[in-house]
């Protein structure tokens, strides 16, 4: 079920997210029995029916309930509430040691602390008969305070309990099948690559393949397929530490070798005795790095008698130091951590950017102060200056290997039939030239070149339908939801793209030629760019973001493992990554303002509360504004409040995204993502008064575009789809019942303004290739409105229900029509022009039946463009 702020889960109730895993979603959610936070962890929709990782996710909570240890997150409770299987847990704050190593090798000091507790946790499990199994640096947390916590006992095998052939051999790594690996290929030990018996000592060849990343900054053991690696860790060694580390303590590179041989038998034979080593190594390190006799004295513990090969690793760890004083003397110091270098200093709205083939130069689209549309430059990295091309107005799609642009022009505006050619892919040579016209309609960050320079996948939309195409002309995909932005794998085999809209965005791939179609991530709620492919073609990485969220760069496997690369305050949006893993990325500050006027006043005023502040509908008399705050201070849920058009501060109504507001202005209809009882979008009815809200149960639309009121205010007008349908008009009685259809599939409803007539009798409906239609609401074919354009959209009725008010939203100035619905007579009632001279467009706009009073929401980008070396 789809989850957000608010929702409960036993005695749980969901704050915010806080990420995701292989075994699931994790939330913060606060326990109200105990005035505590906790981390709540539920099993994804889409496996929450397979039997296999169901049972794993109950043994996870099984397996780690019964430890009792400070290196292991403890477990709270476990439970099930509408299918949905979830285990409470201890809310740890801090970073996992995956990000810690973003910055490369570790300081010694700070890698035996972490490693010294790794340790002490996995010989606890150990000695309860628990084998983690899926040890890697993401399940690994280390607090501010330099406390670790190991996460995640999803793979966990109970050793004391399993026997015979069932544990012997592993799941496959969905869980569904024998006899194939389970766990993280890196970090997996042989025997368990080998799908062999595993026992504690696979966990300790994990933890020597941990140790060896924080010593070196390098995986010990990574090939560019995951093939590849499995065939090294049976029968290859990494290169040794005093090598590639030469400063790692001769003890620790002991440790490390031991933790990594082949055969478990010359691994230790209690994980015990490995936790009791690497303390050792760093108590005495710590001695080292002060006073020893100080040290002695602070350590009670230390003053008993110890073992000879105690005594043996004090005079290897002083060698081992002194020798890696001398290494690092003799180097030249460096940072790993990743390097930024801004592309353009002029101020502008960037579009899309992408490196040239040599990685030297960037080309990108960039509307300044004054202009409407983008126009490409070009800047080379070891140069602030840049160079616009002597082209029209134009964006930048690909660049191939031969140096050929494909680019984006006919910028300047939607168009009507006959008022000018659509949007046109054409290809230029990256020197210069006049561009030559290759094919009309091609979507948004839609085209990419093959590798080979020679040909093009695109996406174009025709006759209601996305195809994805490669070549041109050849159909990959075919589908009527969303597909925008193409990127080829580095080797060509796979094409990477987005599919969706609202709350389903998707990440995706393609075989280039036309075989198997994956799915890896879905669920987001935007997507900003394109895709990239990692330097090995591995992962896909994107930048995306979730309700309430900025848009950050995460990370993809083919398994559909997602990991966070790169956050920043603001938008990131993913232009490109080059096969040398240089990533060109945009910074993106969005400023939303919302103006109105009130009754009586024809003075705009800025009536914007928190930070996306949106227009949704207006009262009868113009006195009160609907809002809805849809960006990071609007949360996860996004949230609803009634502003008077005086400028006097808002009334927060509540969750959920508001609809409309009633004619009688008592009662607000909004949505909400889901119940404890439904796993479909919700309406809930607030009153804008004293009063309790009224859910209403929706079993079957799953999916709500728009929701306006009858005059009668016992009715709601929906337009929404069925699972598996296109979306169409219904009437839903607020007093419970199923909803009853008014026009066939493919007639959608505007979400802005009134599309309802004053005496409810008429529908203002879209259709894609009729454009505005009014449908009657007691049934019957829906007629067209003559004249209308339709890349128009309706907004308000008049007051006496003959004609509509109509413009064109997203443009600068905004002309507001008055069209006659009988005879399409049109006259212009008002323009629009933002006070706001960077504004690009206009979001939302409504209006009153009289016109006495209007708001509309605006907007502009604060933009830069960074080239990133580094990120891993």
């Amino acid at each position: 079920m789809p989850i957000t702020t608010g929702n409960r889960f036993g005695p749980y109730q969901v704050v915010a997210p806080l990420g995701a895993g292989g075994m699931g979603e994790v939330w913060r959610a606060r326990d109200e029995r105990l005035g505590r936070e906790v981390a709540v962890k539920v099993l994804p929709d889409e496996v929450s029916s397979d039997a296999g990782r169901l049972k794993r996710f109950e043994k996870e909570a099984r397996a780690a309930s019964a430890l009792n240890h400070p290196n292991i997150v403890t477990i709270y409770d476990i439970g099930s509430t509408d299918s949905v299987s979830w285990i409470a847990m201890e809310r740890v704050e801090g970073k996992t040691l995956r990000e810690l190593l973003f910055a490369g090798p570790m300081p010694t000091k700070r890698l035996l602390s972490i490693a010294a507790q790794i340790a002490e946790g996995l010989a606890t499990a150990h000695q309860a008969g628990i084998v983690h199994r899926d040890l890697k640096p993401e399940n690994a947390m280390v607090t501010k305070e330099g406390r670790v916590k190991i996460l995640d006992f999803g793979l966990a095998k109970l050793t004391g309990t399993e026997s015979g052939e069932n544990a012997s051999r592993l799941p496959t790594e969905t869980g569904t099948s024998p006899g194939v690996v389970l766990g993280t290929v890196g970090y997996m030990s042989p025997e368990q690559a080998a799908g062999q018996t595993i026992d504690f000592r696979s966990d300790q060849f994990s933890l020597g393949s941990i140790l060896y990343e924080m010593a070196t900054g390098k995986r010990a053991f990574q090939k560019g397929t995951a093939v590849d690696t499995l065939s090294a860790i049976l029968h290859e060694e990494p290169k040794p530490l005093s090598v590639v580390s030469p400063e790692a303590p001769v003890p620790l590179r002991w440790i490390v070798e031991r933790c990594l041989a082949k055969d478990p038998e010359e691994r230790y034979a209690s994980s015990r005795d490995l936790a009791r080593d690497l303390a050792a190594v760093r108590d005495r390190a710590e001695a080292l790095s002060g006073s020893v006799a100080a040290s002695e004295t602070a350590r009670p513990g230390t003053k008993r008698r110890r073992s000879i090969r105690a005594i043996l690793t004090i005079v290897a760890v002083l060698a081992g130091t002194a020798a890696g004083f001398l290494a690092a003397a003799a180097r030249k110091p460096g940072s790993s951590a990743p390097s930024f270098h801004r592309v353009d200093f002029r101020p502008g709205t960037m579009a899309n950017a992408r490196l040239t083939p040599d990685g030297q130069s960037v080309i990108y689209g960039v509307t300044r102060e004054g202009e409407t549309t983008a126009r490409l430059y070009q800047a080379r990295l070891d140069s602030p200056e840049s160079r616009r091309f002597d082209l029209p107005p134009a964006d930048i799609f690909s660049i191939s290997s031969a140096g050929e642009m494909a680019i984006r022009l006919n910028l300047s505006r939607p168009r009507e039939p006959g008022e000018g050619p659509p949007y046109v892919l054409a290809r230029v040579p990256l020197g210069g030239g006049v561009p030559r016209d290759v094919v009309e309609g091609v979507l948004y960050a839609s085209a990419d070149w093959a590798p080979d320079g020679k040909s093009l996948a695109i996406v174009r939309f025709v006759k209601g339908r996305f195809l994805l195409e490669y070549p041109i002309g050849k159909v990959l995909v075919e589908s009527d939801k969303m597909i925008v932005g193409l990127r080829f794998s580095h080797d060509g085999r796979e094409i990477a793209f987005f599919q969706g809209e609202g709350a389903g965005v998707s990440v995706g791939t393609i075989a280039a030629s036309g075989g198997e179609r994956r799915t890896l991530t879905t669920g987001w709620g935007g997507t900003m760019g394109v895709p990239g492919w990692s330097p090995d073609s591995r992962e896909v990485w994107f930048a995306a973001k979730k309700q309430g969220q900025h848009a950050a760069l995460y990370a993809v496997d083919r398994s559909g493992r997602t990991r966070l690369v790169a956050g920043v305050p603001g938008d990131l949006e993913l232009d490109d990554v080059s096969r040398e893993g240089r990533v060109l990325v945009g910074h993106h500050t969005k400023v939303s303002t919302l103006m109105g006027t009130a009754p009586g006043d024809p003075k705009e005023r800025d009536l914007s509360w928190l930070d996306d502040s949106n227009a949704v509908d207006i009262s009868s008399d113009g006195t009160k504004l609907l809002v809805a705050e849809e960006g990071e201070g609007g949360g996860p849920a996004f949230a609803t409040y009634l502003r008077a058009t005086d400028g006097s501060p808002p009334v927060r109504l509540g969750d959920g995204y508001p609809g409309a507001l009633s004619r009688d202005g008592a009662w607000v209809v909004v949505e909400t993502n889901s119940t404890q009882s439904s796993r479909k979008p919700q309406l809930v009815l607030l009153q804008t008064g004293a009063g309790e809200s009224r859910p209403l149960a929706n079993d079957t639309l799953e999916n709500f575009a728009a929701v306006n009121w009858m005059p009668d205010g016992k009715r709601l007008v929906i337009c929404g789809n069925e699972p598996g349908h296109k979306p169409r008009i219904w009437i839903q009685d607020v007093a419970g019942g199923k909803p009853r259809p008014i026009t066939a599939e493919g007639v959608s409803m505007s979400p802005f303004g009134n599309s309802v007539s004053p005496d409810g009798s008429l529908v203002v409906g879209d259709d894609a290739e009729s454009g505005a239609v009014l449908c009657p609401t007691a049934g019957g074919d829906p007629r067209r409105i003559p004249g209308w354009k339709t890349v128009e959209t309706a907004v308000q009725w008049s007051l006496d229900g003959k004609a509509l008010y109509a413009g064109r939203l997203a443009e600068i100035p905004m002309e507001i029509f008055r069209i006659d619905v009988a005879t399409g007579e049109r006259s212009l009632w008002k323009e629009i022009r933002p006070s706001d001279p960077r504004a690009l467009g206009i979001e939302k706009f409504v209006m009153t039946r009289d016109g006495s009073a209007y708001a509309y929401s605006c907007y502009h980008y604060s933009s830069e463009l960074y080239v990133i070396d580094g990120l891993r």
